[in-house]
């Protein structure tokens, strides 16, 4: 696979162009698109096992599709991406994706709203697809 896509009618957050050695995809290039907005980042993951984690934190809001109180965090060990997930009837992801290198560089963010069912699920088997090879 080489990307995988959340869609919600309005904003689009992408995840492509996986580089890494082995089974480890290290590196993800993810993009913001919306109205008037298009960003992109190459994101690093920093962790030995790559952005499995970015998998598995998809897998557990999949897990807890009927809901969960507060919010489900994902943040990339450079924080130049983080997604935060609340519940409520329907998943909001609110993506930030910024750029770490600079202290004062930029930063843009993006809520998408998708549902809780077959949306969420579709979107955790891409990611999961994309970053487990």
């Amino acid at each position: 696979m080489a990307r995988a896509e959340i869609f919600d009618g309005r904003a689009r957050l992408t995840f492509a162009e996986p580089v890494g050695s082995g089974s480890v995809v290290d590196y993800l290039t993810v993009r913001v698109e919306g109205p008037d907005l298009s960003a992109s980042r190459q994101v690093y993951a920093g962790w030995e096992s790559g952005f499995s984690g970015l998998a598995v934190y998809f897998e557990t809001l999949v897990a807890s599709w009927r809901g969960w109180d507060g919010e489900q965090v994902f943040e990339s060990i450079e924080h130049d991406l983080r997604i935060v997930a609340t519940h409520d009837g329907h998943v909001h992801l609110e993506v930030r994706l910024r750029e770490s290198t600079e202290a004062r560089g930029w930063q843009v963010r993006a809520e998408l709203r998708i549902e809780a069912g077959e949306q969420l699920a579709s979107a955790s088997r891409d990611v999961a697809a994309l970053v487990r090879r």
